[in-house]
């Protein structure tokens, strides 16, 4: 499967993407999750996280599951791992390409 049509990422949907393959959260948990794993200032309000996670969810990177306190709660998808490998190994290569620019 190619998901190159989908690269790059945006920062937002890579850290969520990132988040959701460790397990499933709910809306208030990805923004906090993505907060604090997030040093490059990814930040997210509530109304833009839901827009992204219904995109996400019509590309079936996500899917929605029945939480245990009736809130709306997220997983990833195969096709979601597959976009976030595809994402990293591409910053990867950019970065073993671009890394012998600045000496150590």
């Amino acid at each position: 499967m190619d998901m190159s049509e989908y690269l790059p990422l945006a920062p937002r949907d890579l850290m969520i993407l990132a988040v959701l393959a460790e397990g499933p959260l709910h809306g208030y948990g990805l923004i906090k999750a993505v907060e604090e794993r997030s040093e490059s200032g990814v930040l997210l309000d509530p109304a833009n996280l839901y827009r992204v996670l219904r995109r996400m969810r019509g590309l079936d990177w996500i899917e929605e599951i029945d939480g245990a306190d009736r809130r709306r709660t997220y997983r990833i998808t195969g096709a979601g791992r597959a976009v976030l490998a595809a994402e990293l190994r591409r910053l990867e290569r950019i970065l073993v390409q671009a890394r012998p620019a600045v000496p150590s």
